[in-house]
């Protein structure tokens, strides 16, 4: 008697759990806009996005050391997606960081509009909070968002400024 009721319980989880993902990928299927099974990549910078300030479409690509070297030169908001220790270890000269959102959200509308350049960055290739970041940062209406994919380890390889 219990091992038929565990076999029935059993297969009404696994008959539940079949239904729901097939009307769960069903629905996706069948909308206008559906939901992408798998990330995509980030599209590297191209020239033109480089000129940010003066681009009239939104922008949210990746950038290498070289592109994030310029636009820290011409100072460009630098964020540091990574949790607040990392970041209070060492993190790049005048990056600010991202541990309370909607602060950042504040000073970076505040001190600078929603359609200035903003590159984000974390611990390098393999991180990926500062996409999520520069995700969240064009939901809420930020238009210039470049991910430096290097981050903190290529930065601080190559020997430039640096605070702690």
């Amino acid at each position: 008697m219990k091992r038929i009721f565990i076999q029935s319980s059993l297969f009404q989880v696994l008959f539940f759990l079949i239904i729901s993902v097939v009307i769960g990928f069903g629905s996706n299927w069948l909308r206008d806009d559906p939901i992408p099974l798998f990330a995509g990549k980030l599209k590297i910078a191209a020239p033109d996005d480089l000129l940010s300030d003066i681009a009239t479409e939104p922008v949210l690509r990746a950038i290498g050391l070289d592109q994030a070297r310029k636009f820290h030169n011409e100072d460009v908001v630098f964020v540091d997606a990574r949790d607040l220790e990392y970041y209070e270890k060492g993190h790049i000269l005048g990056a600010w960081n991202s541990n309370d959102f909607m602060e950042l959200i504040f000073r970076l509308d505040s001190l600078q509009g929603k359609d200035r350049s903003i590159v984000t960055y974390c611990d390098g290739d393999d991180c990926g909070s500062s996409e999520d970041i520069a995700y969240d940062l064009q939901n809420e209406g930020f238009t210039k968002i470049f991910v430096f994919v290097g981050g903190w380890s290529e930065w601080q390889q190559a020997g430039y400024s640096i605070e702690k």
